[in-house]
């Protein structure tokens, strides 16, 4: 279905939009009939759309070739047996990670599989009640509803997080996920989910970090394959567990070494911090607002060539942020082959009105004070810590919380 809705919204009709639709269906029913999907449990959903861009199918009809089909099947066997499936959530085995400090097993199965009762009467199935008509089974951020929603739902197999306290693409750190789960997102379709109860937030939590790092281990696991791999090797063959265990015993060696390549920077995540030092005296009086609004329209910042010269948001209109640079945005028949594979019809980045106020990474000073130095993961927000110092950094604090109270500007913001 997300083929036929994204050929339309891709503006393809007749014979063209057959051949999208047609094509897409036939290819992905053959693929899902070689790996034994049937209407069975809920399964996590194949990235089809970054095998497609690592050349590992040239081009959607490529999905129904054997090698192609078998390919994919090696990578969705390889998944299942070291991180399980949506009902029953596994963890691998690795010597060289403590994974208690990192997931929880408990909590994940409290956030995993259909939503009902355990038997201990806690309810499960948290993810599949609150996220996944948003963010999908897989947490690919094309859930149900997903195509409606401006933005999109974050796809967190990317491993890329916006609203967080580490820098750079280093991932969020628990507290960081619990924070997004109690405020909510505003000005997007996250909401809060205060009404849960610790615990539960908890378990969300969790099983966003099992979907991201699962994610990032398919991904992995897609480009080996596509770059690394020769033509006649298997990734995972599980026949060899009998007829030649050691080559077996190679394979799952390999696939645990990527697996704790992925959840490495989850660990060190927690050690990072960033620190807020205590803002200039007065930085927020007309003198540091001033000198707030003179930096914003300097190329030290260049906040004015994204935000704009009135800060209404009307800078750049025709960038992407990371996740839709994937799809390739201006090659024509590459977004026609990841719309037919079921990816969202990418949308140009749109920089903030900074005179409404609606600070979707928190509202605090110090939370501006953060996003302004170190900037948004996978976003056209850039970091400025190494150009711009923290006493500067803070009169651009006071210029952005100024802009909102600012007669001239509200009222060419409302027009």
């Amino acid at each position: 279905m997300a083929a036929v809705r994204n050929a339309v919204a891709f503006g393809l009709w007749g014979d063209e939009a057959a051949r999208v639709v047609g094509g897409a269906l036939l290819g992905l029913a053959l693929f899902l009939s070689a790996i034994g999907c049937d209407a069975g449990p809920v399964r996590f959903e194949p990235n089809w759309v970054f095998a497609r861009n690592q050349g590992l199918a040239e081009t959607p009809t490529d999905f129904e070739a054997p090698d192609v089909r078998q390919k994919l099947a090696d990578i969705e066997q390889a998944v299942t047996m070291l991180f399980g499936t949506p009902d029953e959530p596994t963890l691998p085995a690795c010597e060289n990670l403590e994974l208690g400090s990192l997931l929880d097993l408990a909590l994940l199965r409290m956030a995993a599989g259909p939503h009902d009762q355990m038997p201990s009467g806690q309810t499960r199935g948290l993810y599949r009640a609150y996220c996944i008509r948003c963010h999908g089974v897989s947490g690919s951020g094309t859930g149900a509803m997903a195509r409606d929603l401006n933005p999109y739902p974050r796809d967190f197999r990317r491993g890329i997080f916006k609203y967080k306290n580490t820098p750079d693409t280093n991932p969020p750190k628990d507290g960081d996920l619990l924070h997004v789960l109690e405020r909510g997102v505003p000005g997007t379709a996250m909401r809060s989910f205060q009404e849960l109860t610790g615990e539960q937030r908890r378990a969300l939590v969790q099983y966003v970090r099992y979907l991201s790092v699962r994610g990032l281990f398919e991904r992995e696991l897609i480009a080996v394959t596509a770059v690394e791999l020769a033509e006649e090797d298997r990734l995972l063959d599980v026949r060899l567990a009998e007829i030649d265990p050691e080559t077996f015993a190679e394979q799952r060696a390999m696939l645990t070494s990527i697996a704790e390549g992925v959840m490495q920077p989850w660990f060190e995540a927690e050690k990072v911090t960033m620190d807020v030092p205590p803002p200039p005296p007065g930085y927020d009086a007309a003198e540091g607002i001033a000198r707030g609004r003179e930096l914003y329209f300097t190329t030290l910042t260049n906040c004015a060539k994204c935000h704009g010269a009135t800060a209404l948001g009307d800078g750049q209109l025709e960038e992407y942020d990371e996740w839709s640079k994937e799809l390739d945005p201006t090659n024509e028949q590459a977004l026609r082959d990841y719309l037919q594979l079921g990816a969202l019809p990418p949308r140009h980045a749109q920089p903030r009105n900074l005179y409404e106020a609606i600070y979707r990474g928190g509202d605090r000073p110090e939370d501006l004070f953060l996003k302004i130095k170190h900037g948004f993961a996978g976003t056209t927000m850039p970091s400025v810590a190494s150009q711009l110092n923290d006493t500067d950094a803070w009169y651009l604090v006071a210029y952005a919380r100024f802009l909102p109270s600012d007669p001239i500007g509200r009222s060419a913001s409302h027009q």
